[in-house]
């Protein structure tokens, strides 16, 4: 396990925060790599590299809990 302390600086309208290198290099984070972030009840945020067309998985699955609703809710039981 790695740890390092960093701050939060103003970048724009958003703030950013530096990841440093030896945390890059062990997670293998790269400049320009998508990545999805998320935001814990206990306020933790977990950073991880982002799954292909994520976003495109998520909306599939999306359409398919529609259109087979009860499928999914008959699996449940």
């Amino acid at each position: 396990m790695i740890k390092a302390s960093a701050k939060l600086s103003t970048r724009g309208n958003s703030l950013a925060v530096t990841i440093p290198k030896d945390l890059l290099e062990a997670t293998g984070f790269r400049q320009g790599d998508d990545l999805s972030l998320l935001a814990r009840d206990d306020g933790v945020i977990e950073i991880s590299h982002a799954a292909p067309d994520e976003a495109a998985l998520d909306a599939a699955f999306e359409w398919s809990l529609g259109r087979y609703s009860q499928a999914y809710a008959d699996m449940a039981k």
